[in-house]
């Protein structure tokens, strides 16, 4: 088994450090008796390489391994959340530059291995795909209401049966 625990520095609205008293997230596998590794999270040839060398351990038959990868999150907890009233601008805007995407992109093209000219074929790319998934997506007909329930079980028990039954009385099958 591999763990991976991403540690983006945040509990929700408070820092990870209010939420335990370990020094790193890596100890509490150490403390469970599984090894563990505290790696650059924005790095992900840091990731990559822990996590193959993890799985081979595990495909071994060596036991389970957590990787504590720290990292940064340089958004909201969720819609309903306002980083800015409980961090600091100037940290955000310091964590923007070690972002995984980008970092990734500066070493790439600095060992000559990615392009400018490479990147926007790769969005039109991109981009071409995802039109085309949403058109497939928008050609799919629409499902009965009685599908929610008809795959869910081999039998549908008695009490799902009747919000089946009211629901293709309200909605149509």
């Amino acid at each position: 088994m591999l763990f991976v625990v991403v540690n983006n520095q945040w509990a929700i609205s408070v820092p990870r450090s209010a939420q335990t008293g370990t020094k790193t997230l890596a100890q509490k596998g150490i403390a469970a008796g599984i090894p563990a590794i505290q790696v650059d999270g924005n790095d992900i040839l840091a990731v990559r390489w822990a996590a193959d060398a993890a799985l081979k351990r595990a495909r071994a038959g060596k036991g389970a391994t957590l990787i504590e990868a720290v990292t940064y999150r340089l958004s909201d907890h969720t819609t309903a959340d306002d980083a800015s009233r409980y961090r600091d601008d100037a940290e955000v805007e310091a964590a923007w530059k070690r972002e995984p995407m980008i970092r990734t992109r500066n070493f790439l093209i600095k060992q000559g291995h990615w392009s400018d000219e490479q990147e926007e074929a790769h969005k039109a790319e991109c981009s071409k795909q995802v039109e085309q998934a949403v058109a497939n997506y928008l050609d799919t007909p629409v499902q009965p209401t009685s599908a929610m329930f008809d795959y869910m079980y081999a039998e549908l028990p008695e009490d799902l049966a009747a919000q089946r039954d009211q629901a293709i009385e309200e909605h149509g099958a």
